[in-house]
C-alpha cells in the first residue's frame, strides 16, 4: 500500500509541475512576457482554473487524496472545459486561419485549453478506477519524498508570482474582470487597459444573445403603410381544396408546367394544378427530426420539377416532382405524402447580418439563379435584410439590408412583417402582411422604390406574381382564400 501512495504521490506532484509549467507557465512567461500576448477574460478563466488543478494535486500530495479533493478536480475539469468551450466556439465557424493570439501546430492557444480540461478530466476518472473500491488510508505526517514536493512547491509559486504580476498590471485589481480583445503587454500605464464591461449579466431567456421571440404570423400587429394612395380593388377571389385546411404562409407559381405550390404553417407542402381547385401531390415535412425545420413561411419553384420549401429558422429542403417518389422512399423526411412527391436534400442557410433573425418570406431569382429570403421583424428592432444563396451551392452570395430612401426613418420606427415575396427580374415584390401593402425593391440593390396599397384581408400571407396579376392569400375560419389584384 506505501509503495503504491508514494507512486501516486509522485504521479501528483508531476501533474502538478506539468501543468504550471507548461501551459500556465508557457503563457505567463513565453507568450506574455516575451511575445506580449494578452490574456482576455476568458483566457484568465482557464488560467485559473488551471492553477487551482495544480494547487488541488499539491494539496493530494501533501494530505492524501481525499474524496473532496477528487470533486474539486472534476468541478474544475468541467468549469475548464466549459470555458474553453464557449471561447473556442466564438471562432470555431470562422474562416481557414481566423482567431486570436497565437497560434500551436495550426490550432490557436484557447483550443488546447481545452484539450488539458479533457486530458484533467481523462486522469481523475483513472485514478478512480486505479484506487478500486476505497480511497488510500491517512497519510503520513510528511509526504514520502520532500525533495519532490519543495521542487513542486516552488515551481508553483514562481509561475503563480508571474501570472500576479500580469493580472494586476495588465488586467487591474478586483473589480476590473479583463478585456474581450486586449492588445499588447506593456508595463506602460498610458497603454494598460482595465476594464468593467464584461461582468455577467442576467437575462431570463436561455438563449442569451439570440433571446428573440419566434415569430407569430397568426397574430401579425398592424404597421402604417409606407405609401399613401388608392387601394388596389380585388379583381377576384377564390377559396382553396378544404384539404388545405391550416394557414397557407408561402405560394409560387411554375409557367412551364402550370402549377402552384403552397406550404402551411404546420409543414404542409401542396402542388396544385392551374386552377388551384385540384391537389397534384402533398407532403407533411417531419420538421422535428432529421434536421430541424421550423414552420414553413415559403417556397420557391427552381424548375418545372423542382422546388425549394424554407423554414422562420432558414432551414430548407430541396423537393422533387418525380412519379418514382414515393412515401416509403421518403419515410424519414416525411410524416406523410402522396407518391410523386419527395425530398432531395435539407440544410441550413448561413448568413451574416440576418444571423439573429428569423425568416417570413421566400422567393427564387430566375436570372441570378439565386434563392432569396427576407428577415422577419423582431423587438431588437433591426432593420430586415434580404439575404441571397446561390442554388448551386445553396451558400450565401450577397446580403443587404433593406432601405427606403428619404422615408428610411419612417421605415425603422415602423418594420413591417413582410410575409410574401415574389421576384421577377430587376424587381421584387414585397408583400407587407402587417401594412396590407406590396413594395416594390430593386433586386439588386435592396432599395424599395414604390409601394401599394391593397384591399387585402387582415394578414395575409404568400405572394406570387402571375402575368399582370398578383395573388396572395388569407386565412379565416380555417378556410384559404386567395386574392387576386390587377397591376
Amino acid at each position: 500500500m506505501q509503495a503504491r501512495d508514494a507512486i501516486f504521490n509522485k504521479l501528483a506532484s508531476f501533474a502538478s509541475v506539468v501543468i504550471m509549467a507548461l501551459p500556465v507557465g508557457i503563457a505567463c512567461f513565453v507568450f506574455g512576457f516575451l511575445m506580449k500576448d494578452n490574456p482576455c477574460a476568458f483566457c484568465w478563466q482557464e488560467r485559473t482554473a488551471m492553477i487551482l488543478v495544480a494547487l488541488t494535486a499539491l494539496y493530494i500530495v501533501r494530505y492524501g487524496l481525499k474524496p473532496k479533493y477528487v470533486g474539486a478536480l472534476v468541478w474544475l475539469g468541467i468549469y475548464g472545459a466549459w470555458m474553453a468551450s464557449v471561447h473556442t466556439s466564438i471562432n470555431l465557424g470562422s474562416d481557414i486561419g481566423q482567431g486570436f493570439s497565437v497560434k500551436i501546430m495550426g490550432a490557436h492557444t484557447y483550443t488546447w485549453a481545452l484539450l488539458v480540461f479533457v486530458v484533467v478530466l481523462v486522469v481523475v476518472a483513472a485514478l478512480m478506477m486505479f484506487l478500486g473500491n476505497r480511497f488510500p488510508g491517512k497519510p503520513e505526517s510528511s509526504p514520502g519524498n520532500p525533495a519532490l514536493v519543495k521542487v513542486v512547491a516552488s515551481v508553483f509559486l514562481f509561475v503563480i508570482s508571474g501570472n500576479i504580476v500580469q493580472a494586476f498590471t495588465q488586467t487591474g485589481p478586483p473589480p476590473f474582470v479583463g478585456q474581450d480583445s486586449p492588445g499588447r503587454v506593456s508595463f506602460n500605464p498610458k497603454f494598460m487597459s482595465w476594464e468593467l464591461d464584461h461582468w455577467p449579466t442576467y437575462s431570463p431567456d436561455a438563449r442569451g444573445a439570440y433571446a428573440i421571440s419566434d415569430p407569430d404570423f397568426d397574430q401579425v400587429a398592424a404597421t402604417k403603410p409606407m405609401f399613401d394612395g388608392t387601394a388596389l380593388p380585388v379583381a377576384g377571389k377564390q377559396t382553396l381544396p378544404a384539404a388545405i385546411s391550416s394557414r397557407v404562409t408561402g405560394i409560387d407559381y411554375e409557367p412551364i408546367s402550370q402549377r402552384y405550390a403552397v406550404v402551411t404553417s404546420d409543414m404542409w407542402v401542396y402542388v396544385l394544378d392551374s386552377s388551384m381547385s385540384r391537389i397534384l401531390s402533398r407532403a407533411h415535412i417531419d420538421g422535428m427530426y432529421m434536421l430541424h425545420i421550423s414552420p414553413l413561411v415559403g417556397v420557391a419553384f427552381t424548375s418545372s420539377d423542382e422546388l425549394v420549401v424554407l423554414g422562420d429558422n432558414k432551414a430548407f429542403a430541396r423537393l422533387v416532382l418525380q412519379a418514382d417518389q414515393t412515401w416509403e422512399v421518403n419515410y424519414r423526411r416525411f410524416n406523410q405524402s402522396t407518391d410523386g412527391i419527395g425530398e432531395t436534400e435539407r440544410g441550413q442557410f448561413a448568413t451574416v447580418r440576418a444571423k439573429l433573425s428569423y425568416a417570413s418570406a421566400f422567393g427564387y431569382d430566375k436570372n441570378a439563379e439565386q434563392l432569396v429570403s427576407l428577415t422577419a421583424a423582431n423587438e431588437r428592432g433591426d432593420n430586415l435584410v434580404a439575404s441571397r444563396f446561390a442554388l448551386e451551392d445553396m451558400t450565401l452570395s450577397a446580403e443587404a439590408a433593406l432601405n427606403l430612401g428619404a422615408k428610411q426613418g419612417r421605415w425603422m420606427d415602423s418594420l413591417p412583417m413582410i410575409t410574401g415575396l415574389a421576384v421577377e427580374g430587376q424587381h421584387s415584390y414585397l408583400l407587407s402582411g402587417s401594412a396590407a401593402e406590396v413594395l416594390m425593391m430593386n433586386t439588386a440593390t435592396g432599395s424599395i422604390e414604390s409601394g401599394v396599397r391593397i384591399a387585402a384581408p387582415k394578414n395575409p400571407q404568400g405572394l406570387v406574381k402571375v402575368g399582370n396579376d398578383l395573388l396572395t392569400l388569407g386565412f379565416d375560419n380555417g378556410v384559404n382564400t386567395l386574392y387576386r389584384y390587377n397591376l
